[in-house]
This record gives C-alpha cells, sequence and structure tokens, in this order.
C-alpha cells in the first residue's frame, strides 16, 4: 500500500533560499515513487510560497480576479493585453514578472480594469467587449454600496437574538437621536433628528448587516419594495403622522438588545445615518433586493443575505 508522507527541505527558487514541506509517496517497503500529480502540487505551492515572500499575486490571487469578471483565461489575457498563454501558466505556478503582476493587480480595481479594456478594445471582439463592461459596471455599484470596513471575526463572540421590529425601531431612534445631540453639543449644529422616511432605510440595513454577520434576522417582519424603497409597514403605520418631521421618543422605556445587535445599529447609523434620506432612496433602488423585487412585494431574505455577501465577497 503506498503512503504519502511530508519532509522538511530547503530549496533555492530565482536565487532565494525556502523552507519547504514536500510531500511524497512510499511503497509499502518505504522506497519512494514517483508520482507526477503530487510533484506538479509541490512545484504550485513551493512558488506559492515565493510569491508570496516576493509580494506577487498567487495562483488563488489570479484566479480570484479573472473570476471577478467571469472570464476564461483566453479572455482574461487579452482584457488585460498579455498573451493569450500566459495567464495560463501563471494560474498553473509558473512565476510573473513584476511587471505583469502590476498589470493583474491594476485589473482587481473596476475603474482600472475599464482603462485596460479600452486599451485593448481592438484585440477583443464586440461580445467580449460588452461583456466586460457590463460587469465593470456592476462591480462598481457593489463597491460604492461596501460603505463598511468589516472583519467578521470581530463579530463573531458577540451574543446575538431577534427581537421585534418595534424594539429596533426604537432603539435605532434612540442611538440616532443621542447621536444628533453630541454632535449639537460638540459642533453646534443645527439638530437633525431621525424622520420616518430615514428610519425605513436604517431598518433595511441593520436587517441587511444581521443576515451578513450573524446569520440572522434582527427582527421577522416582512420587509416590503414601495416606490421610495424598502419599507417595514408595521413601523411605518406607527409613525406616518409625523408625515416628513422629525421622530423624538416620548417614552425612553423600552427593551435592551442584544450586543451583537446594537453593534449592527451602531455601525448602520454612523454610515447610512449620515447620508440624507433621498440619497438613501437612491442606493436601496441600485440594489437587487429592491431591484429585482415587484413593488409592493416582500423583500426575500434570501435575496437580501445573497446581495449583501456579494458586496463585501464574504
Amino acid at each position: 500500500m503506498e503512503n504519502l508522507k511530508i519532509r522538511k527541505i530547503d530549496v533555492e527558487v530565482k536565487g532565494q533560499k525556502i523552507i519547504f514541506d514536500e510531500y511524497y509517496k512510499t511503497d509499502i517497503e518505504g522506497n519512494e515513487i514517483f508520482d507526477r500529480d503530487i510533484e506538479i502540487e509541490n512545484d504550485k505551492r513551493l512558488y506559492d510560497i515565493y510569491k508570496k515572500q516576493n509580494n506577487l499575486l498567487t495562483i488563488s490571487e489570479i484566479q480570484s480576479i479573472r473570476n471577478k469578471y467571469d472570464l476564461n483565461q483566453k479572455e482574461y489575457a487579452e482584457a488585460i493585453g498579455v498573451g493569450e498563454i500566459t495567464v495560463h501558466r501563471f494560474e498553473n505556478g509558473s512565476i510573473q514578472t513584476e511587471a505583469i503582476d502590476a498589470i493583474m493587480k491594476l485589473s482587481n480595481d473596476p475603474s482600472n480594469m475599464m482603462f485596460l479594456i479600452m486599451q485593448n478594445k481592438k484585440n477583443l471582439t464586440k461580445e467580449l467587449y460588452e461583456k466586460i463592461l457590463l460587469k465593470i459596471e456592476e462591480l462598481k455599484i457593489l463597491k460604492k454600496h461596501a460603505l463598511i470596513e468589516l472583519d467578521k471575526t470581530n463579530f463573531s463572540k458577540l451574543k446575538f437574538s431577534m427581537v421585534d421590529v418595534e424594539v429596533v425601531a426604537k432603539n435605532i431612534i434612540d442611538i440616532y437621536n443621542k447621536r444628533v445631540d453630541n454632535l449639537v453639543q460638540e459642533y453646534e449644529v443645527i439638530p437633525e433628528y431621525i424622520t420616518n422616511l430615514k428610519l425605513q432605510k436604517l431598518l433595511y440595513y441593520v436587517q441587511s448587516y444581521s443576515l451578513l454577520l450573524f446569520n440572522r434576522r434582527a427582527f421577522n417582519e416582512k420587509i416590503m419594495a414601495w416606490s421610495y424603497g424598502p419599507v417595514v409597514e408595521k413601523v411605518y403605520q406607527e409613525y406616518k403622522e409625523k408625515h416628513a418631521n422629525e421622530i423624538t421618543l416620548e417614552d425612553e422605556n423600552f427593551e435592551d438588545i442584544s450586543e451583537g445587535l446594537r453593534k449592527v445599529v451602531e455601525m448602520v447609523i454612523t454610515t447610512y445615518g449620515g447620508i440624507e434620506a433621498t440619497e438613501l432612496i437612491d442606493f436601496t433602488h441600485e440594489e437587487d433586493p429592491w431591484e429585482k423585487t415587484k413593488i409592493n412585494s416582500e423583500i426575500k431574505v434570501n435575496l437580501i443575505k445573497d446581495y449583501f455577501s456579494k458586496v463585501y465577497n464574504i
């Protein structure tokens, strides 16, 4: 029976010494057996170590950039203006030059990719050019909507519990308005407390980030796709008499929320809370959950989660 074993060896790659865990096979008597597939994988892992140590893109990083644009190796090579076989070789372990590595890193940003395909347009078919163009526009919108710098590990140990939507709404109103009070005291600005329109958008984003970071709903109430964006009708009805006026809480005796949900609420208010309500409407109109839902229908939870997972690539 063959055995897979590991040995630590010193290898020199382009004049650079690397300590490397090499895999190899032996037969039942302990004699080493040549295995081409294992040798190929050894080379890939070895060259990836070299690439990391020299700030070059690894195999998986090159593949990730290419897959971002839904391109095969040939299409990606044509788009960035390198030889057709070049990307294939790099994804199979060959070490790229710094010049080509710089081009591939450049292409990771959709705006830079736009420049590259315009530069190489003469080498692209009309269909391929338009395909990449559409993908770039989609990615630029996704990038625009990634407003928060997220580290999912920061949330993994926080307790999270779903509560009634009215409890979430009151906590949003309380935290938002206290933040406004602090700004008034510190900078002597004219206070602008929360309105029903902004509350609806913040509820939607609290639900979105709860699903993204905790895989849990903040509340169970349906979010509907109204013409002015996502709305929780139960909360809308409660505050509709305020019209476009500011909402303040007359009774501050309401239920606390878990530390995880509070973290999400504070994070959403800090980012989305500073955006004008009318701009938040435009924001939600650009996002798949509202855009792909029929007006006055429920925005499905899975659609929200899938979209924000795509935005943050989590």
